[in-house]
């Protein structure tokens, strides 16, 4: 599969293939969104998904890599303890 591939399909299918062939390797909440990130091949995938609708808003491949810091740095603060 590649980018041009991905990109080209619909939202349902992209979603399928993401469920049946992607690896889910994080979500983090910004607002009333949750953030999906997905590898399939050699890239990476965001999914975009409304809790108010409960549905996808939209599916975009990740084309700056500088994107994934803003998962680790949320995985970070959701993981240290709060010291009150």
């Amino acid at each position: 599969m590649t980018r041009e591939e991905f990109s080209e399909m619909s939202l349902a299918e992209q979603g399928m293939l993401l469920i049946s062939k992607g690896k889910h390797l994080t979500q983090v909440k910004k607002g009333n969104q949750l953030l999906n990130l997905y590898s399939i091949d050699d890239f990476f995938v965001e999914v975009f998904y409304s809790v108010l609708s409960d549905k996808i808003d939209k599916i975009e491949i990740m084309t700056d890599l500088s994107r994934i810091d803003h998962y680790i740095d949320e995985k970070q603060k959701e993981e240290k303890p709060h010291l009150d």
